[in-house]
């Protein structure tokens, strides 16, 4: 009997492949940043680095604006995101922006955002951004907010600009429990 293959399973399974792979390629940075944070690794495009570090700038000063149009202008049609709020995935910019929009929303204007214990690394049009995030600010009605999370932006150049095709963004989790575990602090 033939076997015959859906298309979306083939570009489902492709995105996958790509994903396995920023992952490893932020793992080895990781690794060789353990070894010497004086010397980078071998196949890392300097420059391309600095390009995201620009990036990631940008992404912070939108944020902490809570300019969504600005914050979207720095994604890709087709990303991917995984966020601390449900659903499981959003797919693509529209869906995005909502969680974007709904998440600036709670927040009076004092939204900050610190970022530590950064990695990041580029090959070619690949790159990617990785570390701790600590986002903070008073809630609308009040309440002060203070979480630290970990992300990961996976990112690809096109027609000369870097934007990001997923992000991931997530807090420890107590196994027992199933808790959220947001009192860490780096």
């Amino acid at each position: 009997m033939p076997m015959f293959s859906c298309p979306r399973t083939k570009t489902k399974s492709m995105k996958q492949r790509i994903l396995l792979t920023f992952i490893l390629m932020a793992l080895a940075s990781a690794a060789a940043d353990a070894q010497s944070k004086n010397a980078a690794p071998a196949n890392v495009d300097d420059n391309a680095a600095k390009e995201i570090r620009g990036w990631l700038d940008r992404w912070m000063k939108a944020f902490k604006e809570k300019d969504a149009d600005a914050v979207m202008a720095l994604y890709a049609d087709d990303v991917i995101a995984y966020d601390v709020v449900p659903p499981l995935q959003y797919v693509g910019k529209a869906a995005y922006r909502a969680d974007y929009q709904q998440f600036f929303s709670q927040y009076d204007s004092n939204l900050n955002v610190e970022i530590r214990d950064l990695h990041v690394g580029a090959t070619g049009d690949l790159g990617y951004a990785a570390g701790l995030e600590l986002i903070s600010g008073t809630l609308k009605h009040g309440q002060k907010s203070a979480v630290w999370l970990r992300f990961t932006s996976l990112l690809r150049k096109s027609d000369g600009r870097w934007l990001d095709f997923h992000d991931h963004v997530s807090v420890p989790v107590e196994i027992e429990s199933g808790k959220a575990m947001l009192e860490l602090k780096p």
